[in-house]
């Protein structure tokens, strides 16, 4: 049985978003917060698949 709570899906929307290329500080205006910088170090985690397309734009040929 999954544990889904409302803190869960409000982190998974905003990582969606973010991995979409939505700007932090739009998601922080949807997700009500006062400063992005919250949204960015708390909600705005990037998923495994995104953190592997971001290390592959470095390996060389």
């Amino acid at each position: 049985m999954l544990d889904v709570s409302p803190h869960v899906l409000r982190h998974t929307a905003a990582v969606h978003m973010a991995e979409a290329g939505i700007a932090i500080e739009e998601i922080a205006q949807f997700l009500g917060h006062s400063d992005p910088r919250i949204t960015a170090s708390v909600y705005a985690r990037y998923s495994p698949e995104h953190l592997r397309k971001v290390a592959s734009a470095l390996e060389f040929d």
